[in-house]
């Protein structure tokens, strides 16, 4: 058994090197160069088997479509035999893609994959791709895309958490191990705000003069009142949500929250009144942290598969 820091290495390595042979050397082959023969993909496509068969399956597909793909893989965060890779995709459009014939488009997404690893081999692969944005992008067509309108609530939630942070003390942490106090702040986060929907739980958690997300919406900075209004919001539409935490992977900075998530679509969302109808998707959430405190989220949401399952 290798040691942690050896282990982690290796496995970032051979992440690394799967990769660029896959999406850089275009070979369709690193599926079985990489991973188990028990291999286990959550693309959760249907008619797709999430087998070793279905991945290399859904890659030629790609590679057909986009022949000149190549991805700059932007961060490696580790532990053990956990690998996330963060990256952005580039290619062309040049063959059919689900249904859609070539464009000729340039396209550009951002990519989210978790990987585990058992002695040296890839045996399980939970993806964060927006299929549905890449496919409004090849139409030319405007999303339904979500514009948080900061309200009196969100903005002065957000003004009262600036202020309060400087009085509130941080939770207590259990933890002596910087890694592991980290680990402790994000699944203080999840449940207190996400589950019991906790809104003093960010003064004590965040750094709001430093805080910035990378939502990305049009039109709308990245800043605490835009990120509290997406909270808000979203909690408005679906106020029974569950997050309920596959892994926290956690990396000198950075923590890793890889989720699933169950809601009842109560409210309007999107601009689509409520439906009452029961939702699930997946997450990947990347926080870094200083000082025990969060300054920075970098999320992989599908909103695009929620909203197929409300609409």
């Amino acid at each position: 058994m290798l040691p942690d820091k050896s282990m982690t290495d290796r496995n970032k390595k051979i992440v690394g090197e799967f990769v660029n042979e896959l999406t850089n050397k275009h070979n369709s082959g690193a599926w079985e160069m990489y991973c188990a023969e028990h291999f286990t993909h959550y693309f959760n496509i249907p008619n797709v088997p999430n087998n070793l068969v279905g991945a290399k399956h859904l890659s030629e597909q790609v590679l057909r479509a986009f022949p000149d793909v190549s991805t700059k893989i932007n961060l490696l965060i580790a532990e053990n035999d956990w690998v996330v890779e963060k990256a952005t995709a580039t290619a062309t459009h040049l063959g059919d893609f689900m249904g859609i014939s070539p464009t000729q488009k340039k396209v550009q997404w951002e990519e989210t994959h978790c990987y585990r690893l058992e002695n040296g081999k890839i045996v399980e692969h939970y993806p964060n791709i927006r299929l549905g944005k890449i496919i409004f992008d090849l139409l030319g067509q405007k999303e339904k895309i979500y514009k948080p309108m900061p309200s009196f609530l969100s903005s002065f939630i957000a003004k009262a958490i600036g202020g309060m942070y400087f009085v509130m003390p941080s939770i207590k942490l259990n933890q002596s191990d910087k890694v592991e106090r980290n680990r402790e702040v994000i699944r203080a986060y999840v449940e207190r705000f996400k589950n019991q929907q906790e809104f003093l739980t960010f003064p004590q958690l965040y750094q709001p003069n430093k805080f910035t997300h990378h939502f990305n919406f049009e039109g709308q900075h990245n800043r605490l009142s835009s990120f509290v209004s997406v909270g808000q919001e979203f909690l408005s539409a679906f106020p029974d949500v569950k997050v309920k935490i596959i892994n926290l992977i956690a990396d000198g900075d950075y923590v890793v929250e890889l989720n699933t998530v169950m809601a009842t679509h109560k409210g309007t969302y999107f601009n689509i009144p409520a439906t009452n109808r029961t939702v699930t998707w997946s997450e990947t959430h990347i926080y870094r942290l200083e000082n025990e405190r969060i300054v920075e989220n970098i999320p992989s949401v599908n909103f695009e598969q929620i909203i197929e399952q409300i609409s």
